[in-house]
């Protein structure tokens, strides 16, 4: 089977599995890896010590995977459906969060589509699947796949679906069909910029996580800089995409687990005060679980 119709079946089967968005770009070293490096060296991560510690790995897929030659990209959106979309002005939780744990409902659909390549479209194939944890610039290699490209938020963009959007990479030494990059569509528009009200995007394309807000409830594990100021938020923060114009009028996401819990729909700041019982119910299974109890404690005060 040529590399045409290999990712012909792979794109075929991750839309059976429910990925709006599916693309494939070569092993090769991410082009913004010098950004990268040079965010770095600034301190713009903050506490996020694990980008540092496997920085070496991040630019190059050969040092993941030897041999790898492609990167297969899926993109698994998270828009929530317009009657749950008030939900974004008044919620504490980032809508990344609402549903199940999207790394677990990723992985394993992950999981079936590498067993597909390796078991079935080229036997023996060499794979390494990730979502959002693994040291690789997803991002990057999103954009060079074609799955959109990325915005002045740093997240990327797709034309249709907005960039409420989950990602997933295979890594693989299966020679793979690749697709062209997306064009930039931001060109003048800086509404996500002017909506961050703590200023962390301090030039288009270059987030000061130390300022951001999703950072800071999710990622700061120390006390907060004093007079800090959450703007309501207890975890995440979803501003600089209710603002952006592709996620107006960006479908909603059909994956159900990503869909409100109960417990989320009637939550609000003045409601979030638990018990730590009462929070490790709450955080269970979700997104959530990586925030600590007194982590929570602390976002009350600042939000």
């Amino acid at each position: 089977m040529n590399a045409v119709e290999k990712t012909r079946k792979l794109k075929e089967k991750a839309h059976s599995l429910g990925f709006e968005l599916s693309g494939a770009t070569p092993a090769v070293p991410a082009p913004h890896y010098p950004d990268f490096l040079k965010w770095l060296s600034k301190g713009y991560a903050g506490e996020m010590g694990y980008l540092e510690r496997r920085k070496e790995e991040r630019g190059d897929p050969h040092k993941i995977l030897s041999g790898a030659k492609s990167l297969f990209c899926v993109g698994l959106s998270y828009n929530p459906s317009p009657e749950h979309y008030p939900l974004l002005e008044k919620n504490p939780i980032s809508c990344y969060a609402w549903g199940q744990n999207y790394h677990e409902v990723l992985l394993e659909k992950l999981q079936i589509l590498s067993d597909y390549l390796r078991l079935e479209l080229e036997p023996g194939a060499q794979v390494k699947s990730y979502v959002d944890t693994g040291p690789i610039l997803e991002k990057d290699y999103a954009a060079t796949a074609g799955l959109g490209w990325i915005g002045k938020n740093t997240l990327l963009l797709n034309k249709k679906f907005g960039s409420f959007l989950f990602l997933g990479e295979i890594i693989t030494d299966t020679e793979l069909a690749y697709d062209e990059p997306a064009d930039n569509l931001c060109k003048t528009c800086t509404a996500c910029m002017d909506a961050c009200p703590v200023g962390a995007l301090e030039e288009a394309g270059v987030l000061n996580a130390t300022k951001c807000i999703s950072y800071l409830t999710l990622e700061h594990r120390s006390d907060l800089p004093e007079n800090t100021n959450l703007h309501g938020y207890l975890a995440g923060c979803d501003l600089c995409q209710t603002a952006c114009p592709y996620n107006v009028h960006a479908p909603q996401g059909l994956e159900t687990a990503f869909q409100p819990r109960p417990e989320i729909l009637h939550l609000s700041r003045d409601s979030s005060a638990m018990s730590q019982t009462e929070f490790k119910q709450f955080t269970q299974n979700s997104a959530l679980e990586r925030i600590k109890y007194p982590m929570w404690v602390r976002n009350l005060k600042s939000s």
